[in-house]
């Protein structure tokens, strides 16, 4: 008797977790839906369809898109429920988009959403960025690792030699954004001089991202960043770049 208590106290044991985790997941993919249905509106300019699921100041970065003629095609779209509350759900998201001019990038978001009656609406949208979360010692293999160090090498030598248009090339994301966003005032003439002996160090790595140390001379000057990858459909592309003084 004794022992068919400890073998059902064992079962429960790991059945309840599975049974409340599966119940939390059910409950979580309406809050999920409604958040891929609006990020699927908004990058392929379907402003009605963004509005419909939307209220609030989501419905206003909706509305903002009237008349832009935005034609990005989705290639896929992640979601994850960070947080889940009495009507209300907290859900992050990847985005991975082919622009019109078939430039690849991908975007991080979080948005809030509030229920009423059965329908979720979105409410708040914002951009994020790219996050690696836990323990991560996967490593990229040589090749990746070459790939990732050939696409940096092309956007510093884009810029040395000014051609600042060209070097969006190497990027997606948050970077692509902020290097577009300064166009005006750094795409003028040559921003580097020579850049010599890149290496990258591989400092994290979780699916399609890579996190790496970089290390490369700008003329006699020795220069340390840490830049984050993003493997899209074409290849990696740098998506942050931070610098650091060792």
């Amino acid at each position: 008797m004794r022992k068919k208590i400890f073998l059902l106290i064992a079962v429960l044991t790991i059945v309840v977790p599975l049974l409340i985790s599966a119940l939390q997941h059910v409950m979580a993919m309406p809050s999920r839906h409604t958040a891929e249905v609006y990020l699927r509106a908004l990058a392929t300019g379907d402003v009605d369809g963004a509005k419909a699921v939307s209220s609030g100041k989501a419905a206003e970065a909706a509305g903002k898109l009237e008349g832009k003629n935005l034609a990005a095609q989705v290639d896929e779209v992640s979601t994850s429920v960070q947080a889940l509350g009495h009507g209300w759900a907290r859900v992050k998201a990847i985005v991975e988009l082919t622009l019109a001019d078939g430039t690849a990038d991908v975007g991080w978001y979080e948005l809030e959403l509030l229920k009423g009656g059965e329908a979720w609406k979105v409410y708040s949208f914002r951009e994020t960025g790219p996050r690696i979360e836990g323990r991560c010692i996967g490593r990229p293999g040589m090749e990746e690792l070459r790939e990732a160090e050939a696409v940096f090498k092309g956007y510093l030598d884009d810029l040395a030699a000014g051609r600042y248009k060209e070097a969006a090339r190497w990027l997606a994301g948050p970077a692509f954004r902020e290097h577009l966003a300064a166009s005006d005032v750094l795409g003028r003439g040559e921003l580097l001089d020579v850049v010599g002996d890149l290496s990258l160090t591989p400092l994290a790595q979780d699916g399609k991202l890579l996190i790496a140390r970089c290390d490369y001379r700008v003329g006699e000057k020795e220069t340390s960043v840490v830049a984050t990858f993003y493997r899209t459909a074409q290849g990696w592309r740098v998506v942050q770049v931070t610098k650091y003084d060792l």
